[in-house]
């Protein structure tokens, strides 16, 4: 079964109960890296090895859109994700978000910017707090920030499609696909802007993917969302993406609209992925997949 997406949203959507954003504010990209570089060092004995995890990456994501980030494991993906929030120190080149320079800002400033960007995890299970319930889960951002009300959360449960009754339940209670709708509840809590998607739907069946896909496309529609979206999986790349950006040993070797780079890849490894997408038809060309359902 798969996802009927219709086009992602080119701009941001009127958010429900969200922010004002001014004209200025709109036009600014969520996140951008120029000549993005990241380095670490490692010995072995006397010898200092460096490693280049993230080579000279220039990308942008921009507001109301789903940049899709395609790679093999070990391309440079979490590290370029985990630059994003701050965790990794920036060899050369920069990376800001609604442009704030991420390595300059003051702590203040990226309590600020990790409120307007937001991770949903690979794992809905380990990602999630056994001990909690669900609705200690989602209010917790809630309660840090003292923002909390009960309304609030069952805005968030409603939003995810999940009801009041699962409030006292805790994840080992849920299927797969009810604990992904919790961690996506959660990551809405403080109203953000961005959502950093890992991987989301690959640790689910396929049916369940459709419906979280379908999801997310909702959610990004009523509320101005902009997607990171992490992947490996062209076959739900090409339902969900807006650009698709490929990154091979820590560099972006193709970046393109979505059908571009599926009907017309050009770069050797992106023909290598799209070649490795399973077809029904074994004399069919998996190029042949670029056209989405509407």
């Amino acid at each position: 079964m798969s996802p009927v997406l219709g086009p992602t949203p080119a701009g941001a959507q009127p958010r429900d109960g969200g922010r004002e954003r001014s004209a200025l504010e709109a036009s600014i990209d969520a996140i951008r890296a120029e000549g993005l570089t990241v380095e670490f060092t490692s010995r072995r004995g006397t010898r200092r090895q460096t490693l280049r995890a993230v080579d000279g990456v220039d990308l942008t994501l921009h507001q109301g859109e789903t940049l899709a980030l395609v790679g093999e494991s070990g391309c440079g993906k979490s590290t370029l994700v985990r630059t994003i929030f701050g965790l990794n120190p920036i060899a050369a080149g920069q990376v800001s978000v609604f442009g704030q320079d991420v390595a300059t800002a003051t702590p203040r400033q990226r309590l600020a910017m990790r409120r307007r960007i937001q991770m949903v995890f690979q794992d809905p299970f380990s990602s999630l707090n056994p001990h909690l319930t669900a609705h200690e889960i989602i209010a917790e951002p809630l309660r840090i920030n003292r923002v909390y009300s009960r309304e609030r959360v069952t805005e968030l449960f409603e939003q995810v499609g999940l009801t009041r009754d699962s409030f006292g339940k805790r994840p080992a209670e849920f299927s797969g696909g009810q604990r992904q709708r919790i961690g996506i509840a959660r990551a809405l809590a403080l109203d953000p802007d961005v959502l950093v998607l890992d991987e989301p739907v690959s640790a689910l069946d396929v049916s369940v993917q459709a419906q979280v896909l379908n999801l997310l496309a909702d959610l990004q529609e009523r509320l101005g969302l902009s997607y990171l979206f992490i992947a490996h999986d062209l076959s739900v790349i090409r339902h969900i993406a807006t650009r698709v950006a490929v990154m091979q040993r820590g560099r972006i070797v193709e970046l393109g609209t979505r059908d571009a780079v599926f009907t017309a890849p050009a770069h050797p490894y992106t023909s290598l992925l799209l070649g490795s997408v399973p077809v029904p038809d074994p004399h069919r060309r998996p190029a042949a997949l670029a056209t989405s359902p509407s």
